[in-house]
């Protein structure tokens, strides 16, 4: 059973949804729907990102021991985050840490990448 588990860590994505509203407003219940259509298979990702309602991005998370960075940029255009909401999206990084298969559904608004170390040329503060 350890070995299974060790592959499925070693092949870990997190799948970003992005609910995309004609008015450019995402509601409770924009989100609670994609998350109940994606939770019981009633559409694949191909299917719906073919609506123009959702954007989807599939994020490989590299193993542990590797060097990298997730970077997540919360706000822009109209939308600002509260230091509640950033602790919130700690919150979910949190529990994407313990599932190999991890799906959050969010809005225009919120960007993720994972960086390679090796590809960051510099940091200032």
């Amino acid at each position: 059973m350890k070995r299974s588990k060790k592959k499925l860590l070693a092949n870990r994505k997190l799948t970003i949804i992005k609910v995309l509203p004609k008015d450019g407003v995402v509601s409770a219940e924009d989100l609670d729907r994609w998350h109940f259509m994606f939770r019981n298979n009633l559409i694949d990702y191909q299917r719906a990102a073919s609506t123009g309602e959702v954007e989807i991005q599939e994020i490989a998370v590299p193993k542990r021991g590797e060097h990298f960075i997730t970077l997540v940029r919360v706000g822009g255009g109209d939308y600002s985050p509260t230091t509640e909401d950033l602790e919130q999206w700690r919150k979910v990084f949190e529990d994407a840490a313990k599932d190999p298969d991890f799906k959050i559904f969010t809005h225009e608004h919120v960007n993720i990448e994972v960086l390679d170390i090796h590809d960051i040329i510099a940091v200032e503060s």
